[in-house]
């Protein structure tokens, strides 16, 4: 899938959700990357990202202190495959090492406040095993889709915190189709949530398009859900090439 011996990208990462009352709440991040051939496979350095924006302002409070605690794992080496599999971390001892360490100063920047430090525990916990961690950058929004294996005969994606706060749709595609742009595309009325029974139905459609070199250069995903005694929910999200 991949054709490339070294590049770098960035890509805009764009999400919006529409509440029954039509609200909209976007939220904006530029995500920047690298990536080299090694041994047969590839490695993925991400970077980071930056700009963020929720409804056009920067996160403050607590918001900003969750995104203190994303941006502390940076960088992330991730070993992947021809066709996207993420399968290992790079030195993945050194780097749990020195996200605890940064951990400690982010905690110690607020004065060991209980809440934040709670929250320090969470990342932690996550960090626990190198495939713990690998499943849980699987189901991130933005690798699942950044690392997007055409060849898989079934995918799930978790969108989280969709329709509310703590809440999961996971919609699974299967069947994919080309188009005459050469994209492929995935439709699909599978969905489960996290467990309440409280969503009644669900669509979903993914299109992704590729550079020359492998790496996507536009991917758009639409989802929709009915909630029992809401309405209907939408989320859209686009992921761009720059």
């Amino acid at each position: 899938m991949y054709d490339f011996e070294r590049v770098e990208a960035s890509y805009e990462f764009l999400s919006c959700v529409t509440y029954t009352d039509c609200h909209k709440s976007n939220f904006r991040k530029i995500e920047h990357m690298k990536a080299e051939c090694a041994d047969g496979s590839y490695v993925f350095t991400m970077l980071g990202s930056t700009e963020e924006s929720v409804d056009g302002i920067v996160p403050e409070g607590w918001g900003e202190i969750i995104l203190k605690f994303g941006k502390a794992l940076y960088p992330i080496s991730l070993k992947v495959n021809e066709s996207g599999e993420v399968f290992g971390i790079n030195e993945f001892e050194k780097f749990k090492e020195q996200w605890m360490t940064r951990r400690r100063e982010i905690v110690e920047s607020y004065e060991n406040n209980f809440f934040i430090k709670k929250e320090s525990y969470r990342y932690a916990l996550a960090l626990k095993t190198e495939e713990k961690f690998i499943d849980i950058l699987r189901r991130n929004m933005f690798y699942c889709l950044l690392l997007w294996q055409d060849v898989a005969s079934e995918h799930k994606v978790e969108i989280r915190d969709f329709p509310a706060s703590g809440r999961l749709a996971i919609f699974t595609f299967n069947d994919k189709k080309y188009d005459d742009n050469g994209g492929v595309s995935y439709e699909t009325g599978q969905v489960n949530d996290e467990g309440s029974g409280r969503l009644l139905s669900g669509q979903a459609k993914l299109q992704i398009y590729r550079d020359k070199d492998g790496l996507p250069k536009e991917i758009k995903l639409k989802a929709r859900v009915e909630e029992a005694e809401t309405g209907y929910f939408t989320k859209e999200i686009t992921i761009k090439r720059l």
